[in-house]
């Protein structure tokens, strides 16, 4: 599945087959061996790859979709707002607040419908949806929001837009394949920290995979690693995400 450059539209979506013939002898000891190669392949990917429980997003029957969209937490928003067992968030300092003064097209409703665990500087991402729109590239769209916002704080207790910073990041191109979503970006980052460094990484990576449903994601600078680039180091495991369930009357 390819998503370019943003062209907003209408959608769109899309298997290969390959037979062998073996005696019935051999086809019993060939699929025995193969199960087990299934099962250690398995294994090993159930434990290098993080659930993405967000689904693709869904489009309305108007052709229009509210896009997930990474925010940085707010400083000790985990303590504040906690989630509880059964998803729903707790505490009475949750975010929630009416969205800033910005353009509306620019405003993100501000209720966090997920969570990322704790990374760089013990921050995480919360995930909310964008205004409706029309798009067929999701992935780059999520992104594009991010780009041109250019408020770094949202509500109050403030979400933060780390990459309203980066004035000239662009995105050139997305693309899903399996699990893993691939963003190409051109320009170059600024940061002004180390843990603005990883906040902008996994706003990043997280809203590409939310608007794709990856399980993780790869994202590159004109063919360098953002991660490489900004001097953070590699991670094997991708940023674990827990759904906020709504409130229930």
């Amino acid at each position: 599945m390819m998503f370019s450059r943003p062209w907003f539209a209408r959608t769109a979506a899309a298997g290969t087959c390959l037979a062998l013939l073996l005696t019935a002898c051999e086809l019993g000891d060939t699929e025995q061996t193969d199960q087990q190669d299934d099962d250690t392949v398995t294994e090993e990917d159930e434990a290098d790859t993080a659930e993405n429980p967000i689904p693709e997003p869904e489009y309305e029957d108007d052709d229009t979709v509210r896009l997930p969209i990474g925010l940085v937490s707010p400083a000790g928003h985990s303590e504040a707002a906690p989630i509880g067992e059964d998803g729903q968030l707790e505490g009475n300092q949750a975010p929630g607040a009416a969205p800033g003064t910005g353009a509306p097209q620019m405003r993100p409703h501000q209720t966090e419908i997920a969570r990322s665990a704790t990374f760089g500087c013990e921050d995480t991402i919360s995930v909310v949806r964008t205004v409706p729109m029309v798009t067929e590239e999701p992935a780059t769209s999520a992104l594009e929001f991010l780009f041109a916002d250019d408020s770094y704080e949202h509500g109050d207790p403030a979400f933060i837009n780390a990459l309203a910073v980066s004035s000239n990041l662009a995105v050139d191109n997305t693309e899903l394949n399996g699990d893993t979503v691939t963003v190409e970006l051109t320009g170059q980052p600024t940061v002004r920290s180390g843990c603005e460094s990883w906040q902008l990484l996994k706003q990043i990576e997280t809203t590409a995979r939310l608007a794709t449903g990856a399980s993780r994601a790869e994202i590159t600078v004109d063919g360098v690693s953002l991660a490489e680039l900004l001097g953070l180091a590699t991670e094997d495991t991708p940023l674990e995400i827990y759904e906020i369930e709504p409130e229930v009357d």
